[in-house]
């Protein structure tokens, strides 16, 4: 008698299994490319900080050297919305005897995004030390940008899967890590002081670019697939991607010759400015894929 329970068990599990995959038979399971295009919408946060290191000389015989510093208002810009190709790459497979499935998928999109901060200001205070009588005074002064520029290139994620399926379709959440390329342009700086008791300006036109950056963060996804055939599926996703703080260091060399009634300024030195940027993005992707068994 139990041999035949034991026996009948066995069986009970095997046609269990059989008809859960059965269920499943119309679509492959194992390694998948995709191809295809996202609609995302993209907000930036940005500090800026500034510091300034010069010698001010006059054709009055003055001779200081000045350093001062400051950071600007933070800049949150309004959603940037953009289309973007999309290609997916990854592997799912059904867990025995289940309609759920475990799997990882990669994902690259070029965004091509550029987030645009006009008139940026940022005050200055510091203090100037004649190079002459070594006397220290107030230093006050601030940097105006005509505009700093962010573009927001190229963004992937990796994320770890976890579906079930219904039939010819299933549906997933995956979560991951997340990478995005960022770089900040700076056009038409100047850097003005008092000095003296006039405002000059100290550092002339300033243009520079900081070297591009990549920025991690952290990525959640709901999708599902529909198998238009055993090999072919049609997949659609809603992804949120967020990065933390990364900030980019920049120095540019100045030398700039102005004149203010009759006398003449000359002045030299390094501005120095650091930008701290975080990025979040909400996409939605549709891509068709290929599933290629091995």
């Amino acid at each position: 008698m139990k041999k035949w329970m034991a026996l009948s068990a066995n069986v009970l599990a095997v046609s269990t299994c059989f008809a859960g995959n059965m269920q499943s038979d119309f679509m492959h399971e194992g390694f998948f490319l995709g191809l295809g295009a996202s609609y995302n919408s993209i907000n930036l946060t940005q500090n800026s900080w500034g510091e300034g290191l010069s010698n001010i000389q006059t054709s009055t015989g003055a001779n200081s050297n000045g350093i001062a510093q400051g950071t600007g208002a933070p800049f949150h810009t309004e959603p940037a919305n953009t289309f973007a190709p999309e290609i997916t790459a990854g592997y799912f497979k059904h867990i025995p005897c289940t309609e759920n499935l475990y799997g990882v998928k990669f994902s690259w999109q070029y965004l091509g995004v550029t987030a645009t901060n006009s008139n940026l200001y940022i005050p200055q205070l510091g203090e100037t030390t004649s190079a002459i009588t070594g006397v220290t005074s107030a230093l006050f002064g601030y940097v105006n940008a005509d505009s700093v520029q962010v573009s927001i290139n190229h963004e992937m994620t990796l994320l770890a899967l976890l579906g079930h399926s219904f039939g010819n379709k299933f549906i997933y959440l995956g979560v991951g890590p997340a990478l995005f390329n960022l770089q900040s342009k700076n056009y038409y700086s100047i850097g003005y002081a008092e000095f003296e008791g006039v405002n000059i300006d100290v550092t002339g036109l300033v243009s520079y670019s900081s070297p591009s950056v990549w920025m991690w963060g952290g990525a959640a996804q709901l999708g599902m697939t529909y198998f238009i055939t055993p090999t072919w599926f049609i997949d659609a996703s809603y992804t949120y991607a967020l990065t933390g703080s990364r900030t980019t260091n920049h120095q540019q060399a100045f030398a700039n010759t102005s004149a203010v009634g009759a006398v003449t300024y000359t002045t030299s030195g390094t501005l120095i400015t650091k930008d701290t940027l975080r990025v979040n993005n909400q996409s939605v992707a549709l891509t068709i894929n290929k599933v290629f068994d091995f």
